[in-house]
């Protein structure tokens, strides 16, 4: 996916794929499963972020994105299209300017209140696990 992507794009896709398609389900229809919390537990573990990292990313990143996508959906929606979805996450997140970045934090509450229950299930399977907030 990454082979006609500028550099720096390119090294947001890497650093960041594995995260958003890991969280992407707090946006679904039905609630994530157990199973899905442990995998995104897992991935910010194995990537080190920290909660004010992993807050900055819901909001910022993927909230704006994924909740336009959640006002689309279709009464059934079971899943996103991964391919899809990283495009829209990437262009997103590389046009993330000062002015953009702002505007996001005055709307993000707009933006991450149909999955924010499901965001503080995360945090707390993050500190029942050992994560510490930072």
């Amino acid at each position: 996916m990454n082979d006609h992507l500028a550099p720096d794009v390119a090294a947001l896709l890497e650093r960041r794929q594995d995260i958003w398609l890991a969280l992407s389900p707090l946006w679904l229809e039905r609630d994530p499963r157990e199973a899905d919390y442990q995998h995104m537990a897992e991935v910010v573990e194995e990537q080190g972020i920290g909660f004010r990292e992993l807050e900055q990313l819901y909001r910022l990143e993927m909230a704006p994105v994924l909740v336009r996508e959640q006002v689309g959906m279709t009464p059934n929606f079971k899943g996103f299209d991964d391919s899809r979805l990283l495009s829209r996450l990437l262009q997103h997140t590389h046009r993330l300017s000062r002015g953009r970045r702002l505007f996001w934090l005055l709307f993000s509450g707009l933006a991450t209140m149909p999955s924010r229950h499901r965001y503080g299930n995360l945090l707390e399977i993050l500190y029942l696990r050992g994560n510490t907030p930072e």
